[in-house]
C-alpha cells in the first residue's frame, strides 16, 4: 500500500505474480480481501496471475473470484500486461533493463 500511495503517478493495477502460492487458508483469504478493498478505495485494481488450479479452486470456494472479479485473474503475467495495455489504451515498448 505504501508503494501505491507513494507512486509518482496513479497506480491503476497491482498484479500479484502468484505462481509460488501453493495454498490459501481462511486467514490468507481475509488478508487478500482487506488488500483488495484498500486498493479499491485507492482507485487501484488487484489482479492475480499464474495461480495454480488447486489455489484457484480455494479462491472460488472462499468467494474471492466473485468478489475480486474473474476478469482480474490471468493465466500469465504477460496476459495481465496485455489486458492492461488494451484496457487503458497505452503505448507499450518492451525494453530490457539497462546493463549495470
Amino acid at each position: 500500500m505504501a508503494a501505491v500511495a507513494n507512486a509518482s503517478r496513479p497506480v491503476r493495477w497491482v498484479v500479484v505474480a502468484a505462481e509460488p502460492v501453493t495454498s490459501v487458508d481462511v486467514t490468507a483469504a481475509d488478508v487478500l480481501v482487506d488488500l483488495y478493498e484498500a486498493l479499491r478505495r485507492a482507485g487501484t485494481e488487484l489482479c492475480l496471475a499464474e495461480l495454480k488450479d488447486p489455489v484457484k479452486h480455494k479462491f472460488k470456494r472462499f468467494g474471492l473470484f466473485m468478489q475480486i472479479g474473474e476478469t482480474l485473474f490471468f493465466p500469465t503475467i504477460s496476459a495481465a500486461v496485455s489486458s492492461y495495455i488494451a484496457s487503458r489504451e497505452v503505448t507499450w515498448t518492451n525494453q530490457s533493463p539497462p546493463d549495470k
